[in-house]
């Protein structure tokens, strides 16, 4: 058989985009044989040092995005449905907490990780619910089976230094690929001596060309019973 190719996937959940690659990939990992690695990064950290912006900053654009995640909702089979309530946690507390806690998750019991992920996506996107306080980590961690040690371990790891580096180098890994953004993956590629990024859900197609991997929609298991 042959070696699954590692992908990285960057990513924070307060970009809907990200959460839609998250789970595309997620059902590719069989069918172009990946192995698959969740790298949590924090976008704000990203806009800044890029010197990029959020699309709310340009009203039009603002509202274009409102529009174009209803679409990619039914088109991907991803539960987006934001609610003003959902704009509202983003602007007034970010991701900054949750993407503490996933790192201490990638470092603590990785195999939680996809898990507790999307979980945090779901509370955010889908029922439209804070995801900063530390009763929310509590409870996430109870639904995934976590116990309630590990989850207070989890929760105390978010003010080690240890964390919040690793959170900065992995949210520098993607400046340094000079992306602007988020969702990023990246791969080795023949004829090149680094990783090779993507950007953007929209760009799984041309990352499956790139690979030499079929494209079959964003969810092949439905294509394969057409």
């Amino acid at each position: 058989m042959a070696a699954r190719r590692a992908v990285q996937l960057y990513y924070d959940v307060t970009s809907p985009y990200s959460w839609i690659a998250f789970e595309v990939l997620c059902r590719y990992r069989v069918p172009w044989n990946i192995d698959l690695k969740f790298k949590p990064v924090f976008l704000g950290g990203v806009m800044h040092l890029s010197g990029n912006q959020p699309p709310g900053m340009l009203p039009p654009r603002g509202k274009y995005m409102v529009k174009d995640i209803h679409r990619l909702a039914s088109y991907t089979d991803v539960k987006l449905v934001p609610s003003p309530m959902t704009w509202e946690y983003i602007m007034q507390t970010g991701t900054l907490a949750a993407q503490r806690f996933l790192t201490a998750v990638s470092l603590e019991c990785p195999e939680h990780l996809e898990t507790l992920s999307r979980a945090l996506w779901t509370r955010l996107w889908s029922q439209s619910l804070e995801i900063h306080e530390v009763d929310t980590f509590k409870q996430v961690c109870k639904d995934a089976g976590l116990s309630q040690e590990l989850a207070d371990k989890l929760i105390a790891m978010c003010k080690d230094k240890k964390v919040k580096e690793l959170l900065k180098s992995e949210t520098q890994e993607v400046v340094d690929f000079e992306a602007f953004g988020l969702p990023v993956f990246s791969t080795d590629l023949p004829g090149f001596d680094k990783p090779q990024w993507f950007f953007g859900a929209d760009r799984l197609e041309l990352f499956a060309h790139s690979i030499g991997k079929p494209w079959l929609g964003p969810n092949p298991q439905k294509a394969s019973k057409l």
